[in-house]
């Protein structure tokens, strides 16, 4: 399956964006935050669901290909850049996935903008809980001079990449391969990397809880949901996910066991079952 590849202006960005498929239903994958990109975390799941559907990939601002601006990389700021997307693509109503930081913005937009969407799936997604984990610390350590250089200073040591996809993102070491840690240290070695992370927390993470508080809204989605998440995620603990399904209409949640918070990276066959059997038991929803 031949992935192609092309540049858009959003907003006056320049927005990579990976595209493959012809298919009648358009999916369109946000990846998560720190050093992603399209191709790092989804690179398996756009060839095999290309097979059925049209599939939308893009670098979000700040990752990957895509440009890098000078102002605050904001929920809502990535909220308008995948607006535009969808719209360049003239392919709306989609289904949107995200992990992590995309599933964040999965849920802003289905708030802010569900007429683009027909079905929803958050993966491991920010927002579903109203705090993080250890959200004082966490709030400090954002602000730090320690996460500043994180990247800078941990991205010379392969050891300390594989540890740490290990330890946060991927539960079965035998996936954490030497390709994958390499490609990892290429990306926490470009210049200025985790920066747009850096500053979406900045952005977002306040002392007492999240400045675009999605938590609260949750009961106002319209559209079918599908809840995927890796059971042992240190990052957005199981727990707040199950809560989330709970208070979310029409919503399902499938728990990737074992997984932690990179599920469709560590399982992409799983993954993309499971997309495809929520996508086909919805069908006589969004076509009706």
């Amino acid at each position: 399956m031949v992935i192609n590849e092309k540049t858009i202006l959003v907003n006056e960005v320049k927005v990579r964006c990976f595209y493959a498929g012809n298919g009648d239903t358009p999916i369109v994958l946000l990846h998560g935050a720190g050093v992603d990109s399209a191709m790092m975390s989804w690179a398996e799941v756009i060839r095999l669901l290309a097979e059925e559907y049209k599939v939308i990939a893009p670098d979000l601002p700040g990752y990957g290909a895509s440009d890098h601006i000078d102002g605050e990389y904001s929920l809502q700021f990535y909220t308008e850049i995948v607006k535009g997307i969808i719209e360049a693509f003239e392919s709306s109503p989609v289904v949107l996935a995200g992990l992590s930081l995309g599933g964040g913005i999965c849920l802003n937009m289905a708030l802010n903008h569900p007429e683009l969407i027909k079905l929803l799936v958050p993966v491991d997604a920010w927002g579903i809980s109203p705090k993080l984990p250890y959200h004082r610390l966490t709030y400090w350590y954002t602000r730090s001079k320690i996460n500043d250089n994180l990247y800078q200073w941990t991205g010379k040591y392969r050891s300390l990449i594989r540890w740490s996809l290990e330890y946060n993102l991927i539960g079965d070491k035998s996936k954490v391969t030497e390709a994958l840690v390499e490609e990892v240290q290429r990306a926490m070695l470009e210049p200025d990397a985790g920066k747009p992370f850096i500053s979406f927390q900045r952005s977002e993470i306040t002392k007492t809880g999240l400045k675009t508080d999605l938590y609260s809204r949750l009961g106002e989605i319209s559209m079918p949901t599908l809840l995927i998440h890796g059971s042992k995620d240190k990052a957005v603990p199981l727990k707040d996910a199950i809560a989330a399904s709970k208070i979310i209409p029409n919503c399902q949640l499938y728990i990737m066991e074992g997984c932690k918070h990179w599920p469709q990276k560590e399982r992409p066959e799983e993954f993309v079952r499971v997309v495809r059997d929520f996508i086909a038991s919805k069908k006589s929803f969004y076509t009706r």
